[in-house]
C-alpha cells in the first residue's frame, strides 16, 4: 500500500509540474474527435455509421487505452533512461507489484480524463447519451483488459526500450478497431471479436446505449473471457521478460 500511495502522489505532483502538457494532449484528443465528428457529418455519414452513440463509445474507451498506454510506456522508458528503473528494482516489493501500482494509477488518471472528454465530447456535440446501469460491468472488464495491456506494454519497454514509434502505431490503428461495429457482423465475426483486446466490451455498451436486443450471456461471457484472456497474455509476456532483462543485466536504457 505505501509503494501505490508513493506512486499516486508521484503521479498528482507530475500532473501539478506540467499542468500547461497535460492540459494540451488534452484539448488534443478533443479537437481529434471533432475532426472524425465534422468528417463523418460532411461525407453523410462515413465513419459515424449509423449511430453517434458508437461513435462516442468507441473513441472514450480509445483515449482511455490510449492514456493508460501511453503514460505506462513514456514513464518506464523515462525511469530506463534516468537510471530510475534500477533502483525500482531494488524495491522491496515484487517487479510485478511495482507495475501493477503503476497500471492502477495509470487507469485511474485516464479514466478521470476520459469522463472529462465524454462530458466535453457530448457538449460540443449537443448529443447527451444515457446510460444504462449494465453498462457497468462492461466497462469495468474493461479496465481490466487495461491491466493486462499495461503489463504487456512494459515487457516490449523492458525487452526493446524504445517503443515510442510503435506506441503510438498501435494506437491509431486500433482506433479505427474500436470503431468498426462487430455487433453487425455474422456469428463467427463476433466470436473473432473478442480475440481483440475490449472489442466486445465495446459492441457491448454500443447495443446497451442505443436500447438494441442482444446476447446477454454471449456478451457478459465474450466480455469475461477477453478480460481474463488480456490479463494472462500480459503477465506471462511480463514474467518472461522480467527474468530476461534480469538474467542479462539489460534494465538501463543503455
Amino acid at each position: 500500500m505505501t509503494s501505490f500511495k508513493a506512486e499516486l502522489w508521484r503521479q498528482f505532483y507530475l500532473y501539478k509540474r506540467y499542468t500547461f502538457n497535460y492540459i494540451s494532449d488534452f484539448f488534443l484528443l478533443i479537437l481529434m474527435f471533432m475532426a472524425i465528428f465534422w468528417g463523418g457529418s460532411l461525407v453523410g455519414g462515413g465513419v459515424l455509421g449509423k449511430s453517434l452513440n458508437a461513435l462516442v463509445v468507441g473513441y472514450v474507451l480509445w483515449s482511455l487505452i490510449q492514456n493508460t498506454i501511453s503514460q505506462m510506456g513514456t514513464t518506464v522508458m523515462n525511469n530506463a533512461k534516468s537510471g530510475i528503473l534500477e533502483q525500482q528494482y531494488l524495491m522491496p516489493i515484487s517487479s510485478k507489484r511495482l507495475f501493477l501500482n503503476k497500471s492502477i494509477v495509470n487507469i485511474i488518471v485516464s479514466l478521470a480524463q476520459a469522463i472529462l472528454i465524454l462530458i466535453v465530447v457530448m457538449f460540443f456535440t449537443n448529443h447527451w447519451i444515457k446510460f444504462p446501469p449494465v453498462m457497468i460491468i462492461p466497462f469495468l472488464l474493461a479496465l481490466v483488459v487495461t491491466v493486462g495491456l499495461g503489463y504487456l506494454i512494459v515487457s516490449l519497454v523492458l525487452r526493446f526500450k524504445r517503443i515510442g514509434s510503435t506506441l503510438i502505431i498501435f494506437q491509431y490503428i486500433y482506433l479505427g478497431v474500436l470503431l468498426i461495429n462487430f455487433e453487425n457482423y455474422n456469428d463467427i465475426t463476433k466470436y473473432l471479436s473478442c480475440l481483440l483486446p475490449i472489442c466486445p466490451m465495446v459492441s457491448w455498451m454500443r447495443l446497451a446505449i442505443n436500447n438494441k436486443p442482444y446476447n446477454i450471456a454471449f456478451y457478459f461471457g465474450g466480455s469475461l473471457f477477453n478480460a481474463i484472456l488480456w490479463v494472462l497474455i500480459g503477465l506471462f509476456i511480463f514474467r518472461l521478460t522480467d527474468k530476461y532483462v534480469k538474467k542479462n543485466g539489460t534494465l538501463s536504457l543503455y
